[in-house]
């Protein structure tokens, strides 16, 4: 009776992670449900109750990094400017320590990586398809049923972006995309290495790399689009070896270089970074332009304040805002705009020392592993630590989940190879 009750809720388990990451690309919501309801059944299967079932693995250590950073967090918010905002991102940090036993307690031997894999590539493909006929059709036909114009998407390559912001927003929904090229490269890697490489695959293969990109670039996150080069680069050349290598590395640099002058020309979003009077035309109340610049000029501007042990946990937006007052940046003081930049966020709030923690965090986390595994956790942390340069991630839940999902898939991986 026990096995059926452990077959039932393994194969349920198992169900509900293919679930969780297949709604990582639909509104945040239906990503929040379906990982609770995953860490539920996890607890019920019990595994944590067999001996037999831990593989302590020094690929664990970048997850028990991550829950040291929160318990500084924890610390500092004895100190904290605004308790309220302290308590609310602790609450989301939580996740974190969450997922620690998980990382701990056994691999769930029904886990099929591989399928799992293509499942969340097929659901990254399909939400592009799935939003862009919300877009594109069913936004028409009400438009045109209410008598209403029509706003002229085809002139501008940002409607798409701007519109999935309604249902998630443009830089973490990019995020997903990125991650789904990686997991599509990964398996192209491993059918070169396993010379599996049909022309149905090879077919398979360079569509959905179309499609994910054209998701990208139809999203309009500038920062998405950086990475995307980035980590396709660097996917390209990891499996390489030698003079190979060499050769390769080069011809990517080049086409690098030139894609990237390409979308600085030529995308709509990259023409609003022109830095010159930056601030007056920041104060529109538009997505066209985005003062990042300004913000992180204003972040820097007085680092004796808080060096040391910054402001506290979740403080980062309060006290920029008292320095847009001093600066008379009313627009921005009105919008409440945080660090837009993880790094710096973790500065204010958590000073030098917990900043250079946080990035060495993410600067070493692909060296605690070995092999497949250390090939994906550096694409991995490519995607999200690039991504936090212009955004404060992890003061979003669509950050945390998305970042508690990548780190405990390469943490069962790991648990994964070493049990094989």
């Amino acid at each position: 009776m026990l096995s059926r009750y452990l077959s039932i809720i393994g194969k349920t388990n198992y169900i509900l992670f293919i679930v969780a990451i297949c709604m990582l690309p639909f509104p945040t919501q239906l990503s929040l449900y379906t990982w609770g309801l995953w860490l539920a059944s996890w607890l019920l299967e019990g595994r944590f109750l067999c001996k037999n079932n831990t593989h302590w693995h020094k690929g664990l250590i970048p997850i028990i990094l991550l829950v040291i950073w929160f318990v500084w967090e924890t610390i500092s918010y004895t100190w904290a400017i605004n308790k309220i905002d302290a308590g609310n991102m602790l609450v989301r940090h939580l996740s974190f320590v969450a997922i620690l036993p998980i990382a701990i307690w056994g691999v769930n031997s029904n886990y099929n990586w591989n399928k799992i894999a293509k499942y969340f590539i097929i659901s990254s493909i399909v939400s592009i398809i799935a939003y862009g006929i919300k877009i594109y059709i069913l936004d028409f036909l009400s438009y045109y049923q209410e008598g209403q114009q029509f706003p002229d998407f085809l002139r501008s390559w940002t409607f798409f972006g701007d519109r999935i912001s309604i249902y998630k927003h443009r830089l973490y929904y990019g995020n997903v995309l990125n991650l789904a090229i990686v997991a599509l490269f990964q398996i192209r890697i491993q059918q070169l290495a396993t010379y599996r490489h049909k022309k149905t695959a090879t077919t398979i293969f360079f569509v959905g790399l179309i499609i994910l990109v054209l998701g990208i670039i139809w999203t309009g996150s500038r920062a998405n689009m950086l990475t995307l080069l980035v980590v396709s680069a660097i996917a390209v050349i990891q499996p390489l070896r030698g003079h190979t290598r060499i050769l390769v590395t080069s011809m990517v640099c080049v086409i690098g270089i030139v894609v990237g002058a390409l979308l600085f020309t030529l995308h709509p979003r990259f023409e609003q970074l022109d830095i010159d009077h930056v601030t007056e035309r920041a104060t529109y109340q538009t997505n066209e332009i985005e003062p990042r610049i300004n913000i992180w000029y204003s972040a820097l501007q007085n680092p004796q304040d808080y060096l040391w042990h910054g402001v506290g946990a979740g403080g980062n937006s309060e006290y920029l805002t008292s320095v847009y007052s001093l600066m008379d940046w009313d627009a921005f003081t009105k919008r409440q705009f945080n660090a837009h930049n993880q790094y710096i966020g973790t500065l204010i709030n958590l000073g030098i020392f917990g900043a250079i923690f946080f990035l060495l965090i993410w600067l070493l986390f692909p060296l605690w592993y070995k092999g497949r595994v250390r090939q994906f956790a550096t694409l991995v942390a490519l995607t999200i630590g690039l991504n936090m340069l212009t955004e404060n991630m992890l003061d979003r839940i669509d950050g945390v989940i998305i970042t508690c999902v990548t780190l405990i898939t390469i943490a069962l991986l790991s648990r994964d190879q070493l049990a094989k």
